[in-house]
């Protein structure tokens, strides 16, 4: 046979290839081997402790007071019962019937008799007041209530203003009317006053005596700061 061309190349890089890899191979193991022995052991872990707690038991269910009856009540004791027997019903008597004695005729002579006392007198009445005077006390009764309704003006009191004002006014059954300055106080603020405590003041009743009857009445009013 003749020989192939090229093969002898072939068959001298076959040896080669094939020593080149076990020598890579040895290389590799060798390394691993060298890894391995130079590699640090893991340390081993630290144990983990674990605690279980054992559940708590339930609370008891506490029972609700049970509530006490209360004592019986004592039985009222029958009362005994008594058992009244009929009496037995006398017998009635019939009175004796007595005629009275005879009266014994009066020897002693008869009282005399007493007159009735006299009736007490009649009490008089006392005499009604005439009208003057019925007029003069009524006239002092408006006095004293126009007096009580004066206002003391300001302005004068702070001027030191003093006087008295003679006003006249004309009544009918606690009508006002006609009212006027018969005299004044020497201050126009004053007499003013005068004539407003007049149609101001809380006048007294008429007095029935004077009902009816036109009046005319002339009262001073007094204006001072010291009445002492």
């Amino acid at each position: 046979m003749g020989a192939v061309p090229g093969g002898g190349d072939d068959d001298r890089r076959w040896p080669a290839a094939a020593l080149l890899a076990l020598l890579v191979e040895a290389a590799l193991l060798g390394g691993a081997a060298w890894l391995m022995g130079h590699t640090r052991a893991p340390q081993p872990l630290a144990p983990v402790q674990i605690v279980l707690e054992a559940p708590k038991p339930a609370p008891k269910p506490q029972a609700p007071p049970v509530a006490k009856p209360p004592p019986p009540k004592p039985r009222p004791r029958p009362h005994p019962v008594v058992q009244h027997r009929p009496r037995p019903t006398p017998t009635p008597v019939q009175p004796r019937i007595v005629a009275p004695p005879a009266p014994a005729p009066q020897t002693h002579p008869a009282m005399p008799v007493q007159p009735s006392p006299p009736p007490p007198p009649t009490p008089q009445r006392p005499a009604a007041p005439d009208a003057a005077t019925v007029q003069a006390d009524f006239a002092a009764r408006l006095r004293s209530a126009i007096q009580s309704a004066v206002r003391y003006p300001r302005a004068a009191q702070m001027m030191q203003l003093q006087g008295n004002a003679l006003v006249a006014f004309t009544w009918l059954d606690g009508s006002v009317s006609a009212l006027s300055i018969v005299h004044s106080s020497g201050s126009s603020m004053l007499d003013a006053a005068a004539l407003a405590a007049v149609r101001d003041a809380f006048m007294p009743p008429t007095p029935p005596t004077l009902r009816g009857r036109v009046l005319t009445f002339s009262i001073r009013v007094r204006f001072h700061l010291d009445d002492s």
